[in-house]
């Protein structure tokens, strides 16, 4: 005997799909530093970073602002010493290619600097000169240098009324970036950026930042970092700040999703 079961075709476009991927990759990271003796510092920071690429275009951006502050040990007397916060934003076309234009802005204070409002926002062209044909371990490796130029408007912390307004105004400057990505071995992740930026009329007249990070993963979306930063500003003392440069070191945890 043949049982006959009715079968039901449901129309493709009800059936059961997943959804897409998302492009988007998230971050967030905590770090700080610690020092004691005669003088107690701690130095603390925190960073929120977004990106989304595809073949035609990369969309990314960050915020991310420090505290600290310092005891003397003999006066008693708590006193800031790190006040900042800063967001970039940026979009670059056609990102995977050799040659990539793209646009960027930024934003930021910085008691250590003394800015009380830093703006920029500019455009140009990124050339890859190295980048493997495989992501190893969700993490993307590449070496790559780009020139752009930009405007600026810097406003300084005024002491007094009296205060020149040196080391601020506009600004128009090329911008010059290289950057390194690779992983050591099975288990180490390095990071390197470094950013000059000379006005156009005068060459001495400048910003210059380097970052280098070191990350170990713990889990699969968590990594333990090492981070030394370096930020020079050449009118930062005629702002009124005590040094030209500004260096952290700091450990830190970041998460992904």
């Amino acid at each position: 005997m043949t049982v006959l079961v009715p079968t039901v075709l449901l129309p493709t476009g009800l059936c059961a799909q997943s959804p897409p991927p998302s492009s988007w990759r998230r971050s967030v990271e905590a770090s700080g530093s610690l020092l004691y003796g005669a003088a107690s510092q701690r130095v603390l920071n925190g960073m929120f970073s977004a990106s989304s690429e595809t073949a035609r275009r990369q969309l990314r951006g960050d915020v991310q602002s420090g505290y600290g502050d310092a005891v003397d040990q003999v006066s008693g007397e708590r006193r800031v010493i790190v006040r900042n916060t800063r967001g970039t934003f940026g979009v670059d076309l056609t990102p995977r290619a050799l040659v990539s234009p793209f646009a960027f802005g930024l934003a930021e204070t910085s008691l250590q600097q003394r800015l009380a409002s830093r703006f920029s926002a500019g455009a140009g062209a990124k050339l890859t000169v190295w980048r493997p044909d495989s992501i190893r371990g969700g993490f993307q490796e590449d070496g790559s240098i780009s020139l752009a130029m930009l405007g600026e408007e810097t406003r300084g912390i005024r002491i007094n009324d009296t205060t020149p307004a040196a080391g601020t105004g506009t600004r128009y400057r090329w911008s010059l970036r290289a950057r390194y990505r690779t992983r050591i071995g099975e288990s180490l992740r390095f990071s390197h950026l470094t950013l000059y930026q000379p006005t156009i009329d005068r060459a001495a007249r400048y910003t210059m930042e380097s970052t280098t990070t070191l990350a170990v993963p713990l889990r699969s979306a968590i990594e333990l970092t090492f981070t030394h930063r370096e930020r020079l500003d050449s009118e930062a003392r005629d702002r009124g700040a005590p040094s030209n440069r500004d260096g952290q070191m700091l450990f830190g945890l970041r998460a992904t999703f």
